[in-house]
């Protein structure tokens, strides 16, 4: 099993299936796709029966590819990143270069993963990079509580997922 089906499986365990949350600003949403990403990607039907393969490419072309995943040495670096970018958009990527330039980089935090931040994160120590941005997402999630208290009831998940996420990592 390649590197991305390997993400996608991680993937697939942590978003889950179908769900339309009121308090969710995505609204209907399958395997962790929002129902106007799917469109984009020309899927028609209801949501709740999106398949499978549609998920499967969002996931590549938008996160994995889109983000120079393919391109890093870390397998872990790049499921963590992955694994962010898919619940936040390119906050993740802004998160990972704002951690990089904690770790003595200089990078524009720009949320675009080019040439020299994917260099970066092919030089950085894995382990203190994932420290930092395990602990950047933490940050990320509870200042999006304090900006919106409605989003309070979505904290305690945000924050398993982090900690799933470390653990899953340690296994490897």
């Amino acid at each position: 099993m390649d590197r991305f089906e390997k993400i996608f499986d991680y993937l697939l365990k942590v978003e889950g299936g179908y769900s339309n949350d009121k308090y969710d600003a995505g609204g209907k949403t399958k395997y962790g796709i929002i129902e106007s990403e799917a469109r984009k990607y020309g899927y028609k039907g209801h949501m709740r029966d999106m398949p499978l393969e549609i998920a499967r490419d969002i996931y590549n072309k938008k996160y994995y590819h889109r983000n120079g995943l393919d391109t890093l040495k870390s397998d872990k670096i790049a499921l963590s990143i992955c694994d962010f970018v898919v619940n936040a958009g390119n906050w993740g990527a802004k998160k990972a270069q704002a951690a990089l330039n904690e770790l003595g980089f200089d990078l524009r935090v720009d949320g675009i993963l080019g040439e020299k931040s994917l260099a970066a994160l092919n030089e950085v120590d894995e382990n203190k990079f994932l420290e930092k941005y395990h602990d950047l997402q933490r940050r990320y999630y509870k200042v999006i509580v304090s900006n919106r208290p409605s989003q309070k009831v979505f904290l305690k998940g945000w924050l398993n997922r982090v900690d799933r996420k470390e653990n899953y990592l340690k296994s490897l």
